[in-house]
């Protein structure tokens, strides 16, 4: 019994000496983030413009997340984005004669306590209001009111959330 308690306090040790580390390298890897307190980053990410995003407290971004930030990127407090996410503050000319001669950039902001579930694309010029979750693989191309639910695609309130 003792042995067992020893381990998982040991096991819990380590591996908060190689959180620490994780987040401490990618820290370093990703640059100039305006970032709050408590930011948790998984690896692998993809961050474009990270001079662009300003990121809350308490804000969770978890492995295999997009983010283009070149039209700027706010993110509130309390925020959870899930795994595989795409969020595009840039997105291409399609009045172009090249799709890729011209990009256009549109600033997101993403409110206070929100979650964003995995799989989920959100493209430039949204506002996302606090307390909301967006379930998985939601699209999102409007901005979304404060305290509801939206799934689909593209992402629809189907509840609303009493505060």
């Amino acid at each position: 019994m003792i042995v067992m308690k020893f381990k998982s306090i040991a096991q819990k040790f380590l591996y908060r000496i190689f959180d620490n580390y994780l987040q401490s390298k990618i820290n370093y890897q990703i640059g100039p983030i305006q970032k709050g307190r408590n930011f948790k980053l998984y690896h692998p990410v993809f961050i474009g413009f990270p001079e662009k995003i300003k990121v809350g407290d308490n804000v969770v971004i978890n492995a295999f997340v997009h983010i283009w930030a070149g039209g700027g990127i706010e993110i509130g407090d309390n925020v959870m984005i899930a795994s595989h996410c795409a969020i595009t503050s840039t997105t291409h000319n399609t009045n172009s004669t090249l799709f890729n001669d011209e990009n256009i950039h549109q600033k997101i902001i993403i409110g206070s306590n929100v979650w964003i579930g995995a799989h989920c694309v959100i493209v430039p010029g949204i506002t996302i209001g606090d307390n909301v979750v967006i379930g998985a693989n939601s699209f999102v191309n409007r901005d979304l009111e404060a305290n509801a639910v939206y799934v689909g695609s593209p992402a629809k309130k189907i509840k609303a959330i009493e505060r």
